[in-house]
């Protein structure tokens, strides 16, 4: 009869069962996921594609060799920028749009919008309408891209992102 100090020794003497990883399939399927990838992937078109100008900032560059900086001048585009249709989105406490402008001038929704939008088109006769979104900073991302959405169907041809506290409309206050 063996004791129990005899089967502990035993256990410990022989050695551990070695355990087998297989590394061959699970690259051959990540292979397999990667080339399903590459051949599925369908790249933007032109008609995914808006054209945002958002504000800049004038930038200093050397004026010279002793290295004095001097401000460069503004781009046409951005003197333009008080000539373009101004769109004012402001939302309620959740992010759901809450008042639509167009100017100083309400609208009821975006079909509105549209609707005055292409008017407007029409008007410039085949020049660029252009277009200064100020949107409060509560307001949902979904319903913004509506906004661009349904300004880049009625024929806009630029979107400049504008700061909504520089343009009269006020950034949400914290509560009492």
């Amino acid at each position: 009869m063996t004791s129990g100090v005899d089967r502990r020794r035993a256990k410990r003497g022989s050695a551990p069962e070695e355990v087998q990883f297989p590394v061959t399939p699970m690259l051959d399927m990540a292979f397999q996921l990667l080339a399903f990838f590459i051949l599925t992937f369908q790249s933007p078109t032109t008609e995914t594609r808006l054209d945002l100008y958002l504000p800049a900032a004038p930038v200093a560059l050397p004026g010279s060799a002793r290295g004095q900086a001097r401000a460069t001048p503004p781009r046409r585009a951005d003197l333009d920028l008080e000539n373009d249709l101004k769109i004012r989105a402001e939302a309620d406490d959740l992010g759901e749009l809450k008042a639509l402008r167009l100017g100083d001038a309400p609208l009821a929704d975006l079909e509105a919008l549209a609707d005055r939008l292409r008017r407007y088109s029409a008007v410039l006769e085949g020049r660029p309408l252009r277009v200064r979104l100020l949107a409060d900073d509560r307001l949902r991302y979904e319903v913004a891209a509506r906004i661009i959405g349904t300004c880049n169907a009625a024929g806009v041809a630029s979107i400049r992102l504008a700061d909504p506290g520089s343009s009269g409309l006020e950034p949400p206050r914290p509560g009492p």
